[in-house]
C-alpha cells in the first residue's frame, strides 16, 4: 500500500497562472492571434483541483492518481470563448453593447468534441473521493467562470 498521496496535475490551469490558457488569454488582449495547437485538453480548474486534493488528504486517502477534467477541450474550442467574453468585457467597459453582443453566446461546453480523447483514468480519483463522502470527482468551476477569471486577471496585468 502506498505510504502517501500522490496526484498528477494534468490541464489545470490558475487564473493567475503562466500556463498555456493563460498565455492564449494574453495573446487575445493583446490582439495577437495564439499559435495553432492541436492538443486535445481536459482543462480543471484550479480550485477544483485543490479541493479534491484537500478531501483526500483530510480523509488520509493514499496513492497514486491522476487529476484532470472530465471534458475534452480542443484549442479552438477555448480561444473562440475567450474572444467572446474578451468583446464582451470590451463592449461593458466601452459602453458599446448591441442587441446581439448582449445576446445569449452559446457556451463552448455545448459543443461536443467527438475525436480520440486519450483522457487520463480518473475512475481512480473519483472512487477515492465518493470513499471520503463526496459525489466523487465533479468540478464544480465552469469553464467560462475561470476565463472570465483569467482575463480579469490578465487585463489587471496590462
Amino acid at each position: 500500500m502506498p505510504e502517501e498521496l500522490s496526484i498528477d496535475f494534468i490541464d489545470v490551469y490558475s487564473p493567475n497562472g503562466e500556463g498555456t490558457i493563460n498565455q492564449w488569454v494574453s495573446e487575445i488582449l493583446a490582439g495577437v492571434e495564439p499559435k495553432v495547437d492541436s492538443r486535445i485538453y481536459h482543462w480543471v480548474h484550479i480550485r477544483d483541483a485543490e479541493s479534491a486534493h484537500r478531501i483526500l488528504s483530510s480523509n488520509g486517502i493514499r496513492g497514486r492518481f491522476q487529476l484532470c477534467g472530465r471534458r475534452a477541450w480542443t484549442q479552438q474550442m477555448v480561444v473562440d470563448e475567450i474572444r467572446r467574453l474578451w468583446l464582451r468585457f470590451e463592449n461593458s467597459m466601452n459602453h458599446t453593447h448591441t442587441i446581439d453582443s448582449l445576446s445569449e453566446i452559446p457556451s463552448p461546453a455545448a459543443v461536443q468534441y467527438s475525436g480520440a480523447r486519450r483522457r487520463p483514468d480518473l475512475a481512480p480519483l473519483h472512487n477515492a473521493l465518493v470513499e471520503c463522502g463526496t459525489d466523487g470527482w465533479r468540478p464544480m468551476t465552469a469553464m467560462r467562470v475561470g476565463l472570465m477569471e483569467c482575463i480579469a486577471h490578465s487585463f489587471e496585468q496590462i
